[in-house]
């Protein structure tokens, strides 16, 4: 019998790590260089690996792992290289051509400045991938509604380490605010995926998406009537917020470009 390796324990749903999985297989990663931030036991660290190597490549000519608490990474293909902080990592600027964290966002006291860090470290034509609880589907805008929790937020610890549990979840940012971020810092082209479309939020989305459609429609025609310059710079970003993606999807993952 082959001598298999011990499986890695992921915090994140199967679903999210394999969206992010795709998404990075869609470039020619081989001659990539790529960082994990806040990387964990390495799980997805070994699924590249694994598949780096199994293109004949070395997966640490491609890939760098970094976490806060790098003792606990468990793959040895890779390094794992500690970062104090978060948001100033141990990187020269234009080092990487692909640069994730999924779901690192939501533990941030200033992920404004953490998707800035991303960008300076990202080389042109690089690109971003983030992933995060996805607060605006409608299981969380009820759970908002009904408790003052989105789903997947909760009271939170003051034990250092519980930061990584959900009572570590301190940021509860939807997909607008995270977009805003990465414009502001220079990305374009943010796209945004789902993962998992829950069947509560399909079944509640087909009885009363057109009643959210029609309030939202109300409230974009203010922001016209009101500030036409605001509704012209977020276009794109408010035709989302009550897009199917946004409604159904279990987790936000987004995706931007540097620039050339």
């Amino acid at each position: 019998m082959p001598n298999h390796p011990p499986a890695i324990r992921s915090a994140s749903h199967p679903l999210t790590n394999q969206k992010i999985f795709d998404l990075i297989l869609q470039e020619d990663i081989g001659s990539k260089r790529i960082l994990d931030i806040g990387a964990g036991r390495g799980y997805m660290a070994r699924k590249l690996g694994g598949y780096l190597a199994g293109k004949g490549l070395d997966p640490r000519d491609v890939l760098v792992a970094c976490d806060l608490f790098p003792e606990f990474f468990e793959y040895e293909g890779v390094e794992c290289i500690k970062v104090n902080a978060i948001d100033r990592l141990p990187f020269d600027n234009n080092s990487f051509d692909i640069v994730y964290a999924i779901e690192v966002v939501e533990h941030l006291q200033n992920p404004y400045a953490f998707i800035g860090e991303i960008f300076r470290i990202v080389k042109p034509g690089g690109s971003i991938l983030l992933s995060m609880p996805n607060i605006l589907n409608i299981s969380s805008r009820i759970s908002f509604f009904l408790n003052g929790f989105h789903v997947l937020f909760e009271p939170l610890s003051f034990k250092d380490e519980d930061a990584g549990r959900l009572c570590g979840h301190i940021m509860p940012l939807s997909y607008f605010y995270i977009e805003h971020g990465m414009r502001k810092s220079g990305f374009v082209r943010t796209d945004v995926f789902p993962d998992k479309f829950k069947k509560s939020n399909l079944a509640l989305y087909y009885l009363c998406g057109i009643m959210f459609k029609a309030a939202f429609r109300r409230f974009v025609r203010q922001i016209i009537r009101k500030n036409p310059y605001l509704y012209e710079v977020n276009r794109e970003a408010l035709s989302q917020v009550n897009s199917k993606t946004l409604l159904c999807s279990r987790s936000c993952i987004m995706r931007g470009l540097k620039p050339r």
